[in-house]
Order: structure tokens, then sequence, then C-alpha cells
């Protein structure tokens, strides 16, 4: 259910990520560059890997390279996000967990953090 505002307008909502998302690549490349840009625009703010070729790509936000991306690379529709390291399928619409992509996450929180994550062993 909706947070509301003093005026009762909606103002948010948990996200929920699904689990059974049937589109994450059978072999993930454990290799990030946190640092880089979109290989198209070379922006810096808000940036997604592909996890089929691991080009990295601006959000749609920014220019929309790793929608873009996503649309024109057949099975290229999983996405991790330099920003908050969640995971994004383009074909479910929703961010996705599965135990396949703790690997490149936990590698991600590395390079982004300079540690592992808390909970790694």
């Amino acid at each position: 259910m909706p947070s509301v505002s003093n005026n009762d307008e909606p103002i948010g909502f948990p996200v929920e990520p699904i689990d059974n998302c049937p589109h994450i690549p059978p072999t993930i490349t454990l290799a990030v560059s946190t640092k880089s840009g979109c290989s198209v625009c070379e922006d810096h703010t808000e940036n997604w890997q592909c996890l089929t070729c691991t080009h990295v790509f601006c959000s749609r936000y920014i220019q929309g390279h790793m929608q873009a991306h996503s649309q024109q690379a057949t099975g290229h529709s999983v996405c991790l996000s330099y920003t908050d390291l969640s995971v994004w399928c383009n074909e479910c619409t929703s961010y996705i967990k599965s135990k396949a992509l703790e690997g490149i996450k936990r590698l991600a929180y590395h390079e982004k953090f300079g540690e592992f994550p808390p909970d790694s062993a």
C-alpha cells in the first residue's frame, strides 16, 4: 500500500523485485567498472551495465541509452545499476533478484565501496 502525505496524496510505494525472471543471461561475465561513463554519450551521472555484453549505458533519466540498447540487441534486457546496485529487466519491466546475480552484485559493491558487502564471508 502506498504511503500518503498529509493531504492524502500517494507519495510512494515499496518495490518488490521478482524472483522468476527468465531473461537473466546464462553466463554473466564478472567484470564491472562503476566509474565508467555511458559508452554512447560518456555521461557519468546514472549508468547501467548490460549483463549480457558488459557495455555501460546511461539511464532513461539521462539520455536513455541503456533502454535503447535493450530494445536493439536481442537478449540484452537485464542490467545492473551503478547507482544503487539494483538489477532491472527491461522485458519483465521489473527489478529482479536471483542467486545467479549475487556474484556480479558483490563485485560491483566491492568496486564501488572498496570493500565487500557486510554479509559476505
